[in-house]
């Protein structure tokens, strides 16, 4: 049999180190008998299962068939771009390449971590479908917005990636890939970065307003580990040489609005306790911020 690759080893390993974190929290669970979708919230409205639809068919016809220019419209670094490229530049295309293909085992780790946090803890965990069922359409608009947003903006400002200057004619024929012109002009903005992001934020929001992991730490450091690793995504995706160090400043930024801004303003952010009669909810965040000193800044709340 071959040797595994270091690719397939660091997906292996990170998978398994997901699917272990998340074994144990029903373990957790036991702890609470019920987990509720609180009545102050709103639920995903079926308008919004069209919209997001239409919203990403849409987007990948156009990506599909609208022909993209051969050259690109927006060159070379901005900024601190090159100097960041300089301090990352990797030692050999090989090592660009691994980069590249971490950055990617990270990202489908990370998009899976919202997901079975829904259907593992809060489905089979807490035998609650109601939550696994919100709490998958609301990952399933934040990657609808994010993946919109990204591939329109990529599209329309069309900026050359870094490695796209030591493409040659030759190169443009053999690799199209990386250096024919949908490969080497999609810069701006990092959808990695976006994508990663945007699942980081999600399971942000998620794990500040219910008690997922039955532990406050636990909730606490699962934002963390999410945000520690879509940090990770972005800086082997300049690694990579995949882009500019702007395109993944704005690619962070526009993950976090979308992982969690969209869920706060359409979901978590809606206070019914007037009209329903529903007695306030504690999140994690927001108990751990109550046991802490008042003269500490603290974490907590739903952002």
């Amino acid at each position: 049999m071959p040797a595994p690759t270091q690719s397939s080893f660091a997906a292996r390993s990170s998978v398994c180190a997901l699917l272990v974190c998340v074994a144990l929290a029903p373990c957790r669970a036991e702890a609470q008998t019920e987990l509720r979708w609180s009545e102050r919230w709103a639920r995903v409205h079926p308008a919004s299962y069209v919209a997001s639809t239409l919203g990403v068919a849409s987007t990948f016809a156009f990506d599909r068939f609208y022909e993209t220019p051969s050259d690109a419209r927006v060159r070379g670094p901005w900024l601190f771009d090159q100097d960041v490229h300089d301090a990352l530049d990797p030692s050999s295309r090989e090592s660009a390449e691994l980069a590249a293909t971490l950055s990617d085992v990270l990202l489908v780790t990370l998009m899976a971590w919202p997901v079975l946090d829904a259907l593992a803890v809060a489905g089979l965990g807490y035998q609650s479908s109601d939550v696994a069922f919100q709490l998958t359409s609301v990952f399933t608009e934040v990657l609808a917005a994010d993946f919109i947003l990204s591939t329109l903006i990529k599209v329309i400002v069309h900026r050359e990636r870094p490695h796209g200057e030591a493409c040659s004619l030759a190169d443009r024929e053999a690799d199209p890939d990386r250096c024919g012109s949908r490969g080497r002009t999609r810069s701006f903005y990092s959808g990695h970065a976006s994508a990663a992001f945007s699942s980081a934020g999600a399971v942000c929001m998620s794990h500040a307003n219910l008690p997922l992991y039955a532990d406050v730490a636990a909730d606490i450091f699962a934002c963390g580990a999410a945000m520690m690793t879509a940090t990770i995504v972005s800086v082997l995706r300049m690694l990579a040489e995949r882009h500019w160090a702007s395109d993944v400043l704005v690619g962070s930024l526009m993950g976090l609005a979308t992982g969690l801004g969209l869920p706060y303003l359409l979901h978590y952010g809606w206070d019914r306790s007037e009209t329903t009669g529903a007695p306030p909810t504690t999140s994690p965040l927001s108990e751990a911020a109550s046991l802490a000193p008042p003269a500490q800044l603290t974490f907590g709340g739903t952002f």
